[in-house]
Formats: C-alpha cells, sequence, structure tokens
C-alpha cells in the first residue's frame, strides 16, 4: 500500500485501526458460532477458515493492482481504510475466528474454568512471533508484495487441504493452492519489461525491481529518445534520474556538489549519508577526495551499480548501516558531509532531531560544511519551520534555498547548507553556477534557486515559535502528516499505477 498511500500517520492509522477492528470481530463472531455446535462441525470450520483466507488472498493479488490506484485518487485516508478492508478483512476475520474455535474443541480437555484458552492465545501469539520474523527476514526483503501474498496464500491453502483431507475443505484447499502457484508463476502485474503509458501518453517501462527491508526499489524509463529519462525509485519516491545523455536530470544533486565545493574548493574527505544513485560519492572522488558512503540498504547499490554506471573506486568506502548509528561518536575530520536521507514520503524522524546533527556538527573538520536535501511544501511549512529551527539550535546559522518551481507544484526540495564555522556560509551567495560543470537549462534553473538565498539564524522569522525536534520531543509525524499526504497525491496522479505496483 505505501506506494499509493504513504507513510503518514493517518495512513498507518487506517490500516491499523481497520486490523483491530477485524480481529474483533472474528473473535466475537468466532464465539458466536461455537455455540451449540458440535465438536465436528467445530473441526470442519477450523480447517475451512484458512482455506477460504487462501483463496480471498488470491482474489486480493488480482484486485489490488487495479483498485489501489483509484482508491488513493479518490482519498488518501479513506482509500486507506477501504484498502485495509479489501485485502485484510476477510483473512484476519476467519483466522481470528479460529482462537474462540480452539477454545471451544479444547473445552473437554482443560474443563470449564480455564477451557484451554491460555495454551490457545499462547501458541497463537508465538504462531504471530514466527510469522513476523519469516515475513521481516525471509519474505519481504526478496519478494514482491504480491508474490509475499501468493505464499502466505498457498501455505493456509496447503494446511488446510492437509487437514481438511476430504470433502468441500480438500477441494478449497487445492484450489486455492493451485490459484496461487499459477499466479505466482504468470506474475499477472509485471515487474520487468513491461510499458504503460501516463496522461500525457509518455511510455513507462519497468527495466528492473528490488524487493528490500526498506521498500521497493524500482528501475523506471521515462519518455523516449532525447528527451527520455531514467529513474530510481524507492515505492514511488524519486530518488535520482538521469538524462538521456547519462548525467543526473535532478537539481539537487548540481546544486549540493556546486554549493559544497563553493564553500570548500578542495575538500580531502567526504560523508555522504544516503547514496541514491551514487552521483554526489562517484562526483568527490572524481575531484581526489576520499569518500564514504554510508547507506542503510544493500539493494540502492545494486540499482545504482546496475543500472546507473556507479563504479566506486579504490577511494570510496561503502558502509552499509542505519546513518544515525553510523556518525554516532563520530571525530571531526570531514571536509563534507551530505545528508540525502529519504524513506516513504521524507526524512526518517530519527534522522532530523536535535541529537543527530549534533552527532553530525562532531564529524566536521575545522572549515567543514555540511549540505542537505530536504523537501519543501509551500502549504504546509511547519515540518521545514522545525528543521530549520534545530539545524540552527546545532550550528548556529543556516544556508536556505529554495528549489525554483512552478506555482502548480507547491512541493519542491530545498537545499540547506550548514558549517563549523557560520560566517562561512556567507559566501554561498556569491556560487558561480556556470563553473558546477550542470547543462545550461540546468544551471538557469539553479541561477533561479539562488535567489531564494536566506541566512537563518535564531532571529530569524522563519524560525520564530518553531520548536527544536529531539529524541525526546520529536512531532515531526504529526507535523509532517499533510505535506506527506500533497506529496503522495501528487505522485498517484504523476506515476502509472503498474509502476506504483510492487
Amino acid at each position: 500500500m505505501t506506494p499509493f498511500f504513504g507513510v503518514s500517520l493517518l495512513i498507518w492509522t487506517g490500516i491499523l485501526s481497520v486490523t483491530l477492528l477485524c480481529l474483533a470481530l472474528g473473535y466475537f463472531y468466532g464465539g458466536v458460532f461455537c455455540r451449540g455446535r458440535s465438536a465436528q462441525s467445530l473441526r470442519a470450520a477450523y480447517y475451512l477458515s484458512p482455506a477460504l483466507s487462501g483463496l480471498w488472498l488470491v482474489a486480493a493479488v488480482l484486485l489490488y493492482p487495479v483498485c489501489l490506484g483509484p482508491l488513493a485518487s479518490l482519498s488518501l485516508v479513506g482509500g486507506a481504510f477501504l484498502a485495509s478492508l479489501l485485502i485484510l478483512a476477510v483473512p484476519l476475520i476467519l483466522l481470528s475466528a479460529l482462537n474462540p474455535l480452539l477454545v471451544a474443541l479444547e473445552r473437554p480437555q482443560h474443563g470449564e474454568a480455564d477451557a484451554g484458552a491460555g495454551w490457545v492465545f499462547f501458541i497463537s501469539t508465538m504462531g504471530s512471533v514466527a510469522g513476523v520474523l519469516v515475513a521481516a527476514f525471509a519474505m519481504i526483503p526478496h519478494l514482491s508484495g504480491r508474490h509475499s501474498i501468493l505464499v502466505i496464500a498457498g501455505t493456509l491453502s496447503l494446511l488446510a487441504a492437509l487437514g481438511g483431507r476430504r470433502g468441500p475443505v480438500l477441494v478449497l484447499g487445492l484450489a486455492g493452492l493451485v490459484a496461487a502457484l499459477v499466479l505466482g508463476v504468470a506474475d499477472p502485474a509485471g515487474r520487468d519489461g513491461r510499458m504503460v503509458r501516463d496522461g500525457a501518453d509518455r511510455p513507462w517501462i519497468t527495466l528492473a525491481a528490488y524487493p528490500s527491508a526498506f521498500g521497493v526499489l524500482k528501475v523506471v524509463d521515462v519518455g523516449q529518445g532525447d528527451g527520455s529519462w531514467r529513474m530510481l525509485l524507492n515505492d514511488g519516491l524519486a530518488q535520482n534520474g538521469f538524462d538521456a545523455q547519462g548525467r543526473s536530470a535532478l537539481q539537487f544533486t548540481h546544486f549540493l556538489e556546486a554549493g559544497a565545493v563553493h564553500l570548500v574548493p578542495r575538500p580531502r574527505k567526504v560523508l555522504v549519508l544516503g547514496l541514491g544513485a551514487g552521483v554526489i560519492p562517484a562526483a568527490f572522488e572524481a575531484r581526489g577526495a576520499r569518500v564514504e558512503v554510508v547507506e542503510i540498504n544493500h539493494r540502492a547499490f545494486e540499482a545504482a551499480r546496475d543500472h546507473f554506471g556507479y563504479r566506486p573506486g579504490p577511494a570510496t568506502t561503502l558502509v552499509f548501516a542505519d546513518a544515525r548509528t553510523q556518525v554516532r561518536g563520530c571525530s571531526g575530520h570531514y571536509d563534507l558531509v551530505f545528508v540525502d536521507l529519504f524513506s516513504g514520503d521524507g526524512m526518517p524522524e530519527h534522522l532530523m532531531t536535535r541529537e543527530f546533527f549534533t552527532d553530525v556538527h562532531s564529524c566536521l573538520a575545522e572549515g567543514g560544511v555540511v549540505a542537505i536535501n530536504s523537501f519543501l511544501d509551500a502549504e504546509h511549512a511547519e515540518p521545514n519551520r522545525a528543521m530549520l529551527a534545530t539545524l540552527v539550535r546545532v550550528f548556529g546559522r543556516v544556508a536556505f534555498v529554495e528549489q525554483a518551481h512552478p506555482p502548480s507544484r507547491p512541493i519542491t526540495n530545498a537545499f540547506l547548507f550548514a558549517a563549523r564555522r557560520p560566517g562561512d556560509l556567507n559566501r554561498l551567495a556569491e556560487m558561480a553556477v556556470e563553473a558546477s560543470g550542470a547543462p545550461p537549462a540546468m544551471a538557469a534553473q539553479m541561477r533561479e534557486s539562488l535567489r531564494s538565498l536566506q541566512l537563518v539564524d535564531a532571529a530569524s522569522a522563519l524560525v520564530a515559535g518553531a520548536g527544536v525536534l529531539t529524541d525526546e520531543d520529536n512531532p515531526l509525524a504529526a507535523l509532517a502528516a499533510p505535506a506527506q499526504m500533497t506529496f503522495r497525491r501528487r505522485a498517484v496522479a504523476t506515476i502509472p499505477d503498474p509502476i506504483l505496483v510492487d
């Protein structure tokens, strides 16, 4: 659901509330069903529930690729509720009904006082733990969402068939198992090599998909000929894009590189937090710097290597870890630190706190500079104000640049610079865009963005009244929810549904 609905606080509220509602209904109606039933009918229902659940999950795999897009276009919050019901309601109600059903079957052995409830709920909960571990470590990092659901559907169907052994339960179980296997091989939504067109009649071709524990990465070619470009998407969020000539087509890479080099002309050591397509680390290794890249997702490196030509040389060190833990205890020896960390619909909350930026400050050598890529929503500025206030608290002054954008697109990028010596930021206004090596059209956009430069300190109106984000007091999820939903609506309206389907 993430590529269609995002991961805002309101979306999670919909998913979790639907889950709990369905569990409650299953417990209730399972208890009602058990009243006055014979042991034989209870045992039949015990195997019928997973058989029907498996069949429903097979049907959901066919339904959700064509339903999630329209539901998200209708309403992100309401659509998330309806999508959760579509995928989860039937199997959750049927399988949670097994708990009271099993208690009824155990009653003759345990008596009326306990009736086996403690044992049933112990086994149920341990089964949930096992399911979480299998999903997190064996399925999600290696399989698409569709194939993960089909594995679950096939397993439920197989268990029902083995337990039922005869009659309708055996037929339904085998039918669900066969359907899951056929769909798993056929892969009806398609992942690689499929072409679709958007509302402007541009072709979108999925070149590769990389399931991972941190979302599904997709490499997509958009358009044709000289006007085409290649994108790296993470659950619908563009990590970077290359034009037909193999150059970065997104302004943030050119602007952050040009601004950082203007402030630190000859960097010796560079720390890059977030690999993306490998543009920034490749550029600074080419400048003769030693580069350390911290990336949490190994599949991102595979995508950058396979489809964006990223080949780290001997001067680059790749570290696969969370940026927060990697910079903790960092000693000051980096001339430049780049922060380009995105997940879901924005920067993760634990990477926007005073404590995190204090660790980043400690990474800087004397004269060192931090360059940050962030989102900015003109209609919902509170998350950006809170981030600026947090940076000002740590660094004393921040250079803030709003990427030039048409009025019809309220969400854009913001480029932030902070320095070990705050006075160094005064020179950013003199940045020579032409020296960046960006294509002429991109250089013109960069000049337009540079006109928005503001130097922000504690007395600036931009941070007046804004709270500082800390590990103990971090309301970013609530502050960012409206902006995240605005971004996700635009993504759903722009990217064809088959590209978003995992």
